[in-house]
């Protein structure tokens, strides 16, 4: 065997390598290995500086070995050519960054290796209601299995490469995706007003529910649907979840909670004063409609960066599952993020617990390049969904007092927290018996924040 040949197969076997490491390993001198790497041209790629060299073997997506250009779109739709990616074995990636980037990159990421694909593409993978439509529509066009959940990390690539064009955030992954988004780009858009509004939804409803909609992959569970929007003579992108339209206590409570989240987005906003998600709510035909304007979207084509906590939580921290409050303070002690952003997300958070959100996993989190936290959006009591759909169990809602450290934030989302419940209780696009609930659960965060066991000032001052 060659000494080229065996330098390959420990690469493809063994994983990216320093060149001390395929010295070592190989029992040949740095000249051989410098001769070896020259002779293998393509087939390896090289990434960092001096002894932080290291070297890998490059890897074919779907029989195509030449690198995937990774596009980014600005405000104005604008693209600039920012990355070459480069599919490495077994089943990872290098980076060659042709522009600065703007996500937090450590240890071999500064030198463009990562494991599996760049961790700021993770929220383009199809997922949630739409992700799995766009999964099976697009299934036998692209190979890959009906159910996105079991791609493989050369399914990601190839199907964000070839249908790529209108995923979450500011990236665009290969030229047959961009050339889609070029395309679009030509078409005469149009924009629905607002006495077009219900009647098209009312259609585009029924339409994912029969069909599916492959035209993007905003994650989540709600039935739901894109949409373009003239709102207030602005174009904006809006994601519209929807109710059933039959009048089954299960359906009805799926609507309530649409109410429920366009109310507390609006809480947020007004009561603890950090961005939240517009959003609006239609009731037409049956149904609820929850219109939420995307913030990643401006105008007719232009975009911005986002980054959802799951995907910089796993390639940077490890802390899957664990509360919010607790992902905050490692980044603020990581020097990622200021103290008033770290305050700012202990207040979702406790918000998010006393308005009986039982769903604020890593994916409903979301930051802007610089780490700067994105509007809050998916802020919904979920401990009150039905269950397998349907069923209405009884709930108890037993919200807890806080550390002595926490007291502080947590008084000021409890504030809010019985806004929200006082809103809901009054809304009368909620059933009666929900918003009997609501203003209960009002009453009950009340009674906790005047608990005497907390400290006198701060419950004096935020009461």
């Amino acid at each position: 065997m060659t000494a080229s040949s065996s330098v390959l197969q420990a690469l493809r076997t063994w994983h990216k390598m320093p060149a001390g490491d395929l010295v070592d390993r190989l029992h040949i001198s740095r000249a051989t290995l410098m001769r070896a790497i020259q002779a293998l041209g393509p087939e390896v790629i090289a990434r960092g500086k001096a002894r932080r060299t290291a070297y890998a073997a490059r890897r074919s997506v779907r029989g195509n070995n030449a690198s995937i250009p990774l596009f980014r779109i600005d405000a104005t739709g604008r693209a600039t050519e920012v990355a070459a990616i480069y599919p490495i074995y077994p089943e990872d990636c290098a980076v060659l960054f042709q522009e600065p980037f703007e996500w937090p990159l450590v240890g071999g990421m500064r030198d463009g290796w990562f494991e599996g694909i760049p961790y700021p593409l993770d929220d383009m993978r199809p997922q949630g209601f739409l992700g799995r439509h766009f999964a099976r529509q697009n299934a036998s066009l692209l190979q890959v299995p009906e159910n996105p959940v079991d791609w493989s990390e050369d399914d990601v690539l190839y199907a964000l490469s070839v249908l790529g064009a209108d995923q979450p955030g500011n990236y665009i992954v290969g030229e047959p995706a961009y050339r889609r988004f070029l395309a679009e780009v030509q078409e005469d858009i149009h924009f629905l007003t607002d006495d077009e509004t219900e009647a098209t939804y009312l259609t585009q409803a029924q339409n994912a529910l029969n069909l599916g909609v492959a035209s993007s992959s905003a994650g989540g569970e709600f039935p739901k649907f894109t949409a373009r929007r003239l709102i207030s003579g602005e174009q904006a992108h809006v994601i519209v979840k929807f109710s059933g339209a039959d009048t089954s206590p299960g359906t009805q409570r799926w609507a309530d909670l649409l109410v429920c989240e366009h109310l507390a987005l609006s809480t947020v906003s007004e009561h603890l004063k950090i961005d939240a998600a517009l959003s609006r709510i239609y009731q037409a035909g049956g149904r609820t409609f929850l219109e939420v304007q995307r913030f990643d979207r401006h105008g007719a084509f232009g975009r911005s960066a986002v980054c959802s906590w799951a995907a910089l939580n796993a390639a940077l921290f490890g802390l899957a599952g664990k509360p919010w409050s607790v992902g905050a303070a490692a980044l603020r002690q990581g020097g990622h993020i200021q103290d008033a952003t770290e305050q700012d997300i202990q207040r979702i958070w406790h918000f998010g617990q006393l308005i009986a959100n039982t769903d604020m996993h890593d994916g409903n989190l979301a930051f802007r390049p610089g780490l700067v936290l994105a509007p809050v959006y998916d802020m919904l009591p979920m401990h009150y969904a039905p269950v397998r759909g349907v069923e209405l169990p009884e709930r108890q809602f037993a919200p807890r007092l806080p550390m002595p450290a926490e007291q502080v934030v947590w008084q000021q989302a409890a504030q809010a927290a019985i806004a929200f419940w006082s809103r809901a209780g009054g809304d009368d696009r909620i059933s009666v018996p929900f918003r009997q609930t609501c203003a209960e659960n009002a009453e009950k965060v009340r009674v906790l924040a005047s608990s005497p066991v907390l400290a006198g000032p701060d419950r004096e001052n935020a009461i």
